[in-house]
C-alpha cells in the first residue's frame, strides 16, 4: 500500500472515532466483556467432575496439620519449662560457687578496677589476718567519686583473691567511741587502715603495758589513691620545692578530704593509684619482720627527701620522724637518715647515733648520712665519719667530660657504679644524675680491722673539684659521689652481722627531682642499696609512686652542642642559601 493510501485510511478511521458518540462506545465494551464472561464458564463446564473423595481428602489433611501443630505446641512448651528450668538451676549454683569463690569481669578501658598481676601475685602469698577498715558506709565511700568507687573495688578484688583479707566499713557517727581506740592514727572520715595482729614467736597475741593488743597498722590515705599530671608536678616542684600532693594539703589548710576533692574537682589528677596503695599497706603490714626507718630532725636539715618517703612507705618499710635534739632514736629502728643537717650535731646527738650503729657491739643497724653543699661546717659529724674512714670534702664535683654532665659541669651523670647491693639493677647500663655533690674521701680503701670501706659511686676520671666560691678546680682527678663503710660482728655460730654506713656527697642523688625522673635510675639504685643494707625481705616487686618523665632531656653537653650547632647555624643558613637561589633565578628570567 503506498503512502499515500495509509494516510487516506488513517485519517478515515480517526474521523470515524470521532464521530461516535460516546454511550455506543461505551455499550460496546460492555458488550464484549458479556461475552469474554461466557466463553469462561462454557470452558468451564466442559472440563471433567471431580471425585467426591477428592472432596474429603483437604478435610482429613486439615485435620492432621491441626493435631501436629497441637502436638509441636505441646513439645515446645516441654521445652520451654526444660529450658526455663535449667536456666534457674544454673543461676542458683552460679550464685552459690559466686558467694564462695567471687569472680569478677573488669570490661572497663585499662582495667581501672582490677589489681596488677604483681600485686595479685603477692597477695596470693599472704599468709596472716589482715583486716582492710574504712572509715564510712561503703555506699557514701564510693559516692565521693570515681577513684573512690574503683579504690573500694580495689579492696574487693584483694579480699577475693585471699581469704585472709577482709574489709569492714565503720560509720563513725554511729560507732564514735572508734576514734578512741585509734587515737594514734588520727583517723576521721573517709580514713582507711590496713591492720594485722602483732604476733611473737609463738603465734600469740602481743599486748601492750595496758593489755592492749598491739597491732601492725598502714594507713592509706585519700591522697595516696591518686597521681597528678606531670605537667602540674612538675610545675609545684620547680616553684614551690615540694610535691604536688603536699602544695594541694597545704592549700587546703591540711584537711584531706577537701584536697582529695579539690584536686579531682581541678582536673590536676591523671590517674588512680589505689592498687599501689594498698599493695605497699600490704606488704607493710605482712612482712614478719618490717624494716623501720627513722628520719633525725632538729638541725635544720636541708635536704628534700620527701619522695624517698614516699618511696619507702610505698615498698613497705615504716618510716618516722626523731628530733635528735630531744629524743631517743627508738630501739625498733633498723636505719636511720640524717638528710644533711644545716648546723652541727652536739656530742649528745653524736653519742646517739654513735651507740645506734655499735647495737651494744651487736651491730645489725645501719645509717645514711647525706651531705650537701648548703652545710656549714659540721666538725663533730666529720669526726663520727671519720672513724668509719669516710669524710666529705669542700666544693662540688665537675666533669670535663661533656657526656657526662647536663648543661652544666656541676650537673653530673655517673655511670661508674659498684655492684655491691645492686641486685634490682643493671649497673652496667644505668646512669645517675647527680647536681652540686661534693666529693666524698675514702681515708682507707679495702679491708681495714672489722671495717671495710669501698666506692658505690664514682666520677669519670677527667673529674674535678670546683670551689664553691672562685668556680676553680682544687682537685683533679676522678671523684667519689657514694661511698659505704661496713663493721662486722661475728656471732657464736660463725656467723658474720654487719652496720653499714652509707654516704652520700650531693643531697641531690636522693633529692625529689632526681628521683622523679625515669631517664635515670636514681630511684631504683638507692631503693636496690638500702634493701640490700637492711636485709629487706626481697617481694620481687618494686612499687613506685609518681614519676616524672618529661621535664628533663636524656641528652649529654655534646648533643646538646650539635643541637645549637644545627638548630642557630644549619638550618638558618640552608633557609638563607636557598632563597638567595630563588630570587636570582626569578630575577634572571
Amino acid at each position: 500500500m503506498s503512502e499515500e493510501n495509509k494516510n487516506s485510511q488513517q485519517g478515515t478511521e480517526s474521523e470515524y472515532i470521532e464521530s461516535k458518540p460516546a454511550a455506543d462506545i461505551l455499550a460496546d465494551v460492555i458488550s464484549s466483556e458479556k461475552e469474554e464472561k461466557k466463553d469462561a464458564e462454557s470452558e468451564k463446564s466442559s472440563s471433567p467432575a471431580l471425585d467426591p473423595e477428592d472432596e474429603e481428602k483437604p478435610e482429613k489433611a486439615k485435620k492432621r496439620g491441626e493435631h501436629k501443630k497441637l502436638k509441636h505446641g505441646a513439645m515446645s512448651t516441654v521445652y520451654t519449662v526444660i529450658f526455663v528450668a535449667a536456666v534457674v538451676l544454673v543461676n542458683i549454683i552460679a550464685g552459690i560457687l559466686l558467694d564462695r569463690y567471687p569472680i569478677t569481669f573488669d570490661l572497663t578501658k585499662n582495667n581501672k578496677f582490677s589489681i596488677s598481676e604483681q600485686s595479685e601475685k603477692y597477695i596470693e602469698t599472704i599468709d596472716c589476718d589482715i583486716t582492710i577498715r574504712v572509715f564510712a558506709t561503703e555506699d557514701s565511700f564510693v559516692a565521693v567519686n570515681d577513684y573512690t568507687k574503683q579504690a573500694n573495688q580495689v579492696i574487693k578484688r584483694c579480699c577475693q583473691k585471699n581469704k585472709h583479707i577482709t574489709v569492714e566499713y565503720i560509720d563513725i557517727d554511729k560507732n564514735p567511741d572508734i576514734v578512741s581506740d585509734y587515737a594514734d592514727q588520727n583517723i576521721a572520715q573517709y580514713s582507711i587502715l590496713v591492720e594485722t595482729p602483732s604476733l611473737d614467736e609463738n603465734g600469740s597475741q602481743m599486748k601492750d603495758s595496758d593489755g592492749k593488743p598491739l597491732k601492725r597498722i598502714r594507713t592509706v590515705s585519700l591522697m595516696d589513691l591518686i597521681s597528678f599530671k606531670n605537667e602540674f608536678e612538675t610545675q609545684v616542684q620547680q616553684g614551690y620545692g615540694m610535691s604536688a600532693s603536699d602544695y594541694i594539703l597545704a592549700m587546703c589548710g591540711n584537711n584531706e578530704t577537701y584536697a582529695f576533692a579539690q584536686a579531682v574537682q581541678s582536673g590536676y589528677v591523671e590517674a588512680s593509684t589505689a592498687d599501689q596503695a594498698f599493695l605497699s599497706a600490704l606488704m607493710a603490714v605482712s612482712d614478719p619482720d618490717p624494716v623501720v626507718v627513722s628520719v633525725l630532725g632538729g638541725r635544720n636539715e636541708s635536704a628534700d627527701i620527701s619522695y624517698l618517703r614516699k618511696l619507702l612507705l610505698a615498698n613497705g618499710y615504716t618510716v618516722n620522724d626523731v628530733n635528735i635534739t630531744s629524743e631517743d632514736i627508738p630501739a625498733d629502728t633498723d636505719l636511720c637518715i640524717i638528710p644533711a643537717p644545716a648546723s652541727d650535731y652536739m656530742e649528745a646527738e653524736i653519742t646517739k647515733v654513735d651507740e645506734f650503729v655499735n647495737n651494744g657491739g651487736n651491730m645489725g643497724k645501719h645509717l645514711l648520712y647525706i651531705a650537701s653543699y648548703n652545710q656549714q661546717s659540721t666538725p663533730n659529724l666529720d669526726e663520727f665519719l671519720e672513724e668509719y674512714y669516710l669524710s666529705v670534702g669542700e666544693g662540688v664535683v665537675c666533669e670535663n667530660d661533656a657526656a657526662h654532665y647536663y648543661t652544666q659541669a656541676f650537673y653530673t651523670i655517673a655511670d661508674d657504679i659498684s655492684e655491691n647491693f645492686a641486685d634490682d639493677i643493671d649497673v652496667k647500663n644505668s646512669k645517675i644524675i647527680i647536681r652540686g655533690s661534693r666529693p666524698v674521701k675514702l681515708l682507707a680503701e679495702g679491708e681495714k680491722g672489722k671495717m671495710k670501706i669501698e666506692a658505690y659511686v664514682k666520677s669519670t676520671g677527667d673529674a674535678y673539684v670546683a670551689d664553691l666560691q672562685t668556680g676553680e678546680a682544687i682537685e683533679n682527678g676522678q671523684q667519689v659521689y657514694a661511698a659505704m663503710s661496713s663493721k662486722v660482728a661475728f656471732t657464736d655460730d660463725g656467723g658474720a652481722i654487719y652496720s653499714n654506713i652509707f654516704v652520700i656527697g650531693g643531697d641531690s642523688m636522693v633529692g625529689s627531682s632526681e628521683l622523679m625522673y625515669n631517664q635515670f635510675q636514681n630511684r631504683t639504685y638507692i631503693l636496690s642499696v638500702l634493701n640490700g643494707m637492711t636485709g629487706k625481705t626481697s617481694t620481687g616487686i618494686t612499687v613506685e609512686p609518681k614519676v616524672i618523665t618529661g621535664n628533663i632531656f636524656d641528652i649529654t653537653a655534646d648533643q646538646i652542642r650539635l643541637l645549637k650547632i644545627v638548630f642557630i647555624g644549619v638550618i638558618p643558613l640552608a633557609t638563607l642559601v636557598t632563597g638567595l637561589v630563588i630570587w636570582l633565578r626569578r630575577k634572571n628570567r
